[in-house]
């Protein structure tokens, strides 16, 4: 029943999520609009905005319009949902449990914002670094970083890309990544500390690398096309947690 209860909390969650998603990089207003399509602007009644049932008994459609709506939808609360009851069963009553769901909200938040609208946006990347350094300092942060790691890992996530970032257009004229790229890696190094940075900037880049250069060829791209390298940073920070020690172990 527990188990239950907490995945419809966080498919609730979830769908809050979404319209954060949508509305926090066009300025919109989260909290006293309703939810409408993005299509036809039909406003949702409750009745129809029910996290994840609504989404597959509509068949993915808008019921004014018939408009698809997009599969993200979807994913953002099932993927909220299955966090809510992961993160219980690692820290039960615990404000550990607390802070693995803010860390990874965040990060699902920012990886449909970049992938969506190519932003990653202060007013999730400083929040979330703020309360990763109170979580940290009363020693509650769920991946075992201590204060000084903590302090290490935001400063040196975000020098290195601002550094990346000012070489870069140095040489090419053209800017090749953004400041909320550096926001975002001081935001994780905050949370995972001072041994995340490497791992995560290496993968991340070697995987959008790839990723890019695949799209290019496959999709007749020009080579200056824009991927949405935040995604790739969230990708190797959710997965650090469950592989960095085994990296680090190897070699």
């Amino acid at each position: 029943m527990l188990t239950l209860s907490l995945f419809i909390i966080g498919s609730i969650f979830g769908s809050f999520y979404n319209v954060c998603i949508y509305r926090l990089p066009n300025d919109l207003d989260i909290v006293s609009k309703r939810s409408f399509c993005t299509t036809c602007k039909y406003k949702i009644p409750f009745y129809l905005n029910l996290p994840i049932i609504s989404y597959i008994t509509n068949l993915g459609k808008c019921k004014n319009c018939k408009s698809k709506i997009n599969i993200s939808y979807l994913i953002v609360e099932i993927s909220t949902a299955i966090l809510f009851v992961y993160a219980y069963s690692l820290y039960g009553h615990s404000l550990k449990t607390l802070a693995f769901i803010i860390f990874y909200s965040g990060l699902l938040i920012i990886f449909f914002t970049d992938l969506k609208y190519y932003l990653i946006l202060n007013k999730i990347t400083i929040p979330l670094s703020i309360l990763g350094l109170i979580f940290t300092f009363f020693q509650q942060n769920p991946f075992d970083v201590n204060i000084l790691s903590s302090i290490a890992g935001g400063i040196i996530g975000y020098l290195i890309i601002y550094l990346i970032r000012f070489l870069f257009f140095k040489i090419r004229k053209v800017e090749g990544m953004g400041l909320g790229d550096a926001k975002l890696f001081l935001m994780v190094g905050i949370w995972l500390g001072i041994k995340s940075i490497y791992l995560i900037l290496a993968s991340s880049a070697i995987a959008g690398a790839i990723i890019g250069s695949l799209i290019i060829y496959f999709y007749k791209k020009d080579k200056d096309f824009q991927i949405p390298y935040g995604c790739f940073i969230v990708i190797a920070s959710a997965l650090y947690p469950y592989f960095g020690s085994v990296f680090y172990n190897l070699i």
